[in-house]
């Protein structure tokens, strides 16, 4: 069967085909270069038929998710379906003979990690709010065990992205805003009776956790400073890192399998308490929406009785532009040499990752060890708000030299403490690192490390997505080059080639 799995709303509309053999991603952000881009209408999707490679008129199903508002055609959602059949009245819809279904928001996140596990105990969803209004699911064998809407839980990431960003005067776009929040959290400092007060609240009670006013009565002032605000953000995020192992452990158990989804899921701080206390959790790279289309089309496959999707390598499964050939042994230890130098280095290679994070073929990389490293990348190559952390790639078999972390972190998903040594552009201000751990099956970039380990003693780089500030990951070697020109990159390397202003 020929399937196809759409994510079409108002943000990171993302597109999944499955040919009958092999598995192909596209979302058009990387295409076009328009950050979170959504395509407007139920038609202008169709455009990526070229670059799949599909004719609509040869799949066999089609599953959609969709931002119910948007479209008046669609019927009422049924609060007790994850599913359902849909008639799309327009051409060329009308034409096909294929099912076309409608899937739950929550219930295709739920689904989207299926290249990372044969199974799970529980699957969690918490993101802003899906179909329904609902900030949080959770669901045990393909159903709802339990569901809560905006009403009953209030979203922590709708917070931090509203009323947080808001009063903080963050700016950017809202389905970033949350994340730079996260980030400024930690300039803040614990409120102790604030805290004491909010402690006695679980995450379903998040609304009274998020009340500012005993937070002002605390603090003894009508109005929080902006100054006194950050440490409210940091009292209630404190409280969230708690919160959420507590509300894990009523549905699952620490030693159980389970996958963990939704915006809320890139917020690093909260995933390693859950990791502490989860040992087997599982956070797919496209936790937020850009996995949507991948959910579909899991759906399509159970739903259709389907043999299980090949997972080879995974995650760099972007329908971008990959160069024609790869490093070759000499560039890679020349690339090191420039590092090793404290040169900046765009490092362009194959296809790129699915998810927000830079993991070796589309990053921006600078050795741990150049002074006021951080600065320069922010304010002359990504020309971003200088608050905001870098991460580092580290060797999988060197990571616990350096940090207090056991095992992988192939996703850049958490943050975690220094053991010793602290390196100050890798490091944020509360001495963190997220960590992207790096394997030998990761050839080109391994090798990377390797030869710079070798110069430097060090087995590790810091690693930040090859974009500018505003602008999504480089989808083609022409963006890559544009930022080589844009700003203070030092080289370029494309494949196996090397380039320089």
């Amino acid at each position: 069967m020929k399937l196809l799995g759409l994510r079409l709303g108002e943000h990171d509309s993302n597109i999944t085909y499955y040919d009958g053999s092999n598995v192909k991603y596209f979302k058009p952000e990387r295409h076009n270069q328009i950050k979170h881009f959504a395509y407007n209408d139920i038609f202008s999707w169709l455009e990526s038929s070229n670059i799949l490679n599909f004719n609509l008129n040869e799949i066999d199903a089609i599953g959609v998710v969709l931002d119910t508002y948007q479209f008046s055609w669609l019927e009422k959602d049924d609060p007790n379906k994850l599913y359902t059949n849909i008639d799309i009245p327009f051409e060329p819809f009308t034409s096909l003979k294929c099912p076309i279904f409608k899937i739950d928001h929550h219930y295709a996140h739920s689904l989207s990690s299926w290249m990372l596990t044969e199974s799970s105990s529980t699957d969690f969803v918490l993101d802003g709010y899906g179909d329904l209004y609902r900030s949080c699911s959770v669901f045990s064998n393909n159903k709802i065990q339990k569901c809560f809407t905006l009403d009953e839980m209030f979203s922590f990431g709708k917070h931090l992205a509203e009323e947080c960003a808001g009063t903080l005067n963050v700016k950017g776009m809202g389905v970033d805003l949350a994340g730079k929040v996260m980030a400024l959290q930690s300039f803040g400092k614990l409120n102790k009776e604030f805290n004491n007060h909010i402690s006695q609240f679980p995450l379903e009670d998040s609304k009274r956790i998020f009340d500012i006013n005993p937070f002002i009565k605390a603090v003894g002032s009508k109005i929080a400073s902006k100054h006194n605000f950050l440490d409210y953000v940091r009292t209630i995020h404190d409280r969230m890192e708690r919160a959420f192992p507590e509300f894990f452990k009523k549905y699952a158990q620490p030693q159980d399998l389970i996958t963990y989804s939704g915006g809320i899921a890139l917020n690093v701080c909260i995933n390693t308490q859950l990791k502490k206390q989860f040992s087997n959790l599982i956070i797919p790279p496209h936790c937020a929406d850009e996995g949507l289309s991948l959910g579909c089309v899991e759906f399509l496959r159970q739903h259709f009785d389907q043999p299980k999707f090949k997972r080879d390598n995974f995650p760099f499964w972007q329908s971008d532009v990959a160069p024609m050939d790869n490093p070759s042994d000499k560039t890679i230890r020349e690339t090191a040499e420039e590092l090793a130098k404290g040169k900046i280095v765009g490092w362009y290679q194959g296809h790129g990752e699915i998810g927000p994070r830079a993991l070796g073929n589309r990053s921006i990389l600078m050795s741990p060890e150049v002074k006021n490293g951080k600065s320069i990348i922010n304010e002359k190559v990504k020309h971003r708000e200088d608050y905001r952390p870098f991460a580092a790639s580290v060797k999988l078999d060197k990571v616990s030299e350096f940090f207090d972390w056991k095992g992988e972190s192939e996703f850049m998903l958490y943050s975690v403490k220094f053991k010793d040594k602290i390196f100050a552009p890798i490091s944020h201000v509360d001495k963190t690192c997220r960590i992207q751990t790096v394997k030998p099956s990761q050839h080109y970039y391994y090798e990377l490390l390797n030869e710079f380990e070798k110069l430097t003693g060090l087995p590790m780089l810091l690693n930040t997505s090859l974009n500018d500030n505003g602008k999504p990951i480089a989808g083609k070697a022409e963006d890559a080059i544009a930022l080589l020109k844009s700003s203070e990159l030092d080289l370029l390397v494309v494949g196996n080639k090397v380039l320089t202003k």
